[in-house]
């Protein structure tokens, strides 16, 4: 085969590939060409799901209820299909979602988070919808002005979150309300450490968060709500929570951390993004 064929035929196969957005393609695993890299994998209801694939699921899900206004919470995940590239990694993941304002019903949901970066990580979902739902909106829009606004380097001092006018500090209602705060503490201590094998993520626990936009909107919760957002998470990690030290000196203390999470929805393109700092995860206060 001469490189033109070769070139052809690996066009035909992403093409056969991007048909689906990437979804149910186990059937192309037996005829990708050399060089063409993805994977998939099914679960069985018993399984563990890898910390990454639950994450990146419950990111769709949050993508698909900040837009619909939706409450869908992830119930169990079925399949996903890897597909690495030289600049980012790509993720298609089916699950299904539980809908609690509709008694519980269950949905089959699909969503697609692309990863990249190294110490300034960004998570892009640009697909959350229920499978059997309308189709993905393709169409490219210039991007929205909210991208210019950086994610900021430096993490405020205390008494600079008394400004009301530019931060709102969270209440515990609202982390109980608004329980995708979590969701981005977990992913930024997640892609900050890891050479953690199987991290309890439950060992996370939020001490103060406060968001800031340049978006006026009132009452100032409802920044919450805001399209473009950076999040400052302040938050505990117990390395032996759940389980007894071997000794005193193996007992680890625990430590306080911090994380910077700029969100941003593109109203142009749908992008929902999240973009943080893996440095800050590890900041020790």
């Amino acid at each position: 085969m001469d490189d033109d064929d070769y070139i052809k035929e690996r066009m035909e196969f992403w093409t056969r590939f991007g048909e689906s957005d990437g979804f149910d393609v186990e059937h192309l695993i037996d005829i990708k060409p050399s060089g063409c890299l993805f994977y998939s994998r099914k679960f069985e209801d018993n399984d563990d799901y890898p910390t990454k694939i639950a994450l990146y699921a419950r990111f769709g899900i949050h993508r698909y209820n900040m837009i619909q206004g939706t409450n869908l919470q992830l119930s169990c995940i079925e399949k996903y299909t890897g597909r690495p590239s030289t600049v980012c990694y790509g993720y298609y993941i089916t699950l299904v979602a539980k809908d609690p304002a509709a008694g519980g019903s269950l949905i089959t949901f699909q969503t697609q988070v692309v990863d990249e970066g190294f110490d300034i990580m960004k998570l892009t979902c640009s697909i959350a919808r229920p499978k059997y739902g309308p189709p993905r909106d393709n169409s490219d829009g210039p991007l929205d002005d909210c991208y210019q606004v950086r994610l900021p380097d430096e993490w405020p001092s205390e008494n600079a979150f008394n400004d009301k006018k530019r931060y709102y500090v969270m209440k515990k209602s609202d982390l109980r309300k608004h329980d995708w705060v979590r969701l981005y503490m977990e992913l930024a201590f997640f892609k900050a450490n890891t050479k953690l094998k199987n991290p309890n993520l439950s060992n996370l626990v939020i001490m103060k968060v406060a968001v800031e936009t340049e978006e006026n909107v009132k009452p100032p919760n409802e920044r919450l709500k805001a399209r473009n957002a950076v999040f400052y998470i302040r938050y505990r990690y117990y390395p032996n929570k759940g389980r007894a030290p071997k000794s005193n000196n193996g007992h680890k203390p625990p430590r306080d951390r911090v994380a910077i999470v700029k969100r941003t929805m593109d109203k142009n393109t749908g992008y929902f993004t999240l973009e943080f700092d893996g440095r800050f995860s590890k900041t020790l206060l």
